[in-house]
């Protein structure tokens, strides 16, 4: 199980994934993954800390050579569900215009 704390609206854009389909997040960590795992990641979003359990799966990985100041981690994509939708929704509201930045992320 990986958890993840998305406290504030500044985390939260930097790990939020808008760009895959029903939405993701980054996660770090260093253990090895596949692209399709399945993986458990339990979210909590928000001053409120509302807890979000998520069944995700890796759709995006970025390894321990990245290039430049990246991250080893995950990229983890919210599932088709009631849980998936309402985290996205919950980020969305929560970093609201910062998703279309152009700010640099934990990502991208």
């Amino acid at each position: 199980m990986l958890s993840l704390t998305l406290g504030d609206k500044n985390t939260a854009a930097n790990l939020y994934m808008p760009f895959i389909k029903g939405g993701g997040v980054f996660v770090e960590s260093d253990k090895t993954y596949n692209l399709g795992d399945p993986v458990f990641v339990l979210l909590t979003v928000g001053e409120e800390a509302k807890k979000f359990p998520i069944n995700g799966k890796v759709v995006w990985i970025c390894g321990a050579n990245a290039r430049g100041d990246k991250a080893q981690g995950i990229g983890v994509q919210f599932p088709k569900d009631d849980s998936g939708e309402g985290v996205r929704v919950a980020i969305e509201q929560m970093i609201g215009k910062m998703q279309n930045s152009m700010k640099k992320t934990a990502t991208l």
